[in-house]
């Protein structure tokens, strides 16, 4: 039984709050950086993941809302790789 209990606990996705806030976060420091982008002229309101598919092993592709304090909001593709101290931030494309 216990086993069993441990098998089921090791997720190969990150849950939905984690990625909304690995994408939360990687999006201020992109804003910081250019600021001459969307993400730099107005800051991130909220994220919400629409959906998670698992690519392979340890990697993630999510698609995701974002959602500006102006108001605006941007659909992004992101992918995530587990790495060995958590989930990390790869690349993202907009598909708005």
């Amino acid at each position: 039984m216990a086993t069993s209990v441990m098998a089921t606990s090791c997720a190969r996705q990150p849950s939905y709050k984690s990625s909304q806030k690995i994408i939360k976060r990687y999006f201020k420091k992109y804003g910081k950086k250019y600021q001459e982008t969307v993400y730099g002229s107005s800051k991130i309101g909220s994220v919400e993941v629409i959906s998670q598919q698992e690519i392979h092993k340890d990697l993630v592709a999510i698609q995701a809302f974002i959602t500006l304090e102006d108001g605006t909001v941007r659909r992004v593709h992101v992918t995530v790789e587990d790495g060995p101290t958590g989930w990390r931030f790869l690349s993202w494309e907009n598909a708005s």
